[in-house]
């Protein structure tokens, strides 16, 4: 069976005005997997930012889905986008300064014949908001891993 595995994300606060995040995974395949996707049967990958709420706030929620990507051969697969601040910090007041955010990968087959769901998240970075208003006229944001 296919697996996923070495999940990773990172959030680029500084080169652009808004937070780039890139999502990584490394995706192996079975030789009859391999087979398959000679044989015209697809394999997508899919990749979403996920907050963590944990059990008080309810159940987790997507933040954002990246495009698809069509799965040809094993290999590491990243994503990449552009986000605005508040996609990355939801949460505010004073008992919610900070948002838990991860990402979650999962690699579908496109045909009923093979089902194929496998899953895998990355560890998770705390997100805070951070104020420079000294030097910035906006809040910033700033990404930390646990």
């Amino acid at each position: 069976m296919a697996t996923l595995s070495n999940p990773t994300l990172s959030i680029d606060l500084f080169t652009n005005s808004e937070p780039d995040v890139s999502v990584t995974v490394d995706v192996r395949l079975t030789s009859f997997e391999t087979f398959l996707i000679e044989n015209e049967v697809g394999f997508q990958l899919r990749a979403k930012l996920v907050r963590d709420n944990g059990g008080f706030n309810g159940g987790d929620n997507n933040l954002f889905l990246f495009p698809t990507q069509n799965i040809t051969s094993t290999g590491t697969y990243t994503f990449q986008s552009t986000e605005s601040l508040s996609t990355l910090k939801e949460d505010s007041g004073l008992l919610n300064s900070s948002d838990e955010i991860f990402a979650n990968f999962s690699l579908t087959s496109t045909e009923r014949i093979f089902p194929l769901n496998v899953s895998i998240n990355s560890p998770t970075i705390e997100v805070r908001a951070v104020s420079f208003s000294k030097y910035l006229e906006k809040t910033r944001v700033l990404a930390i891993n646990n």
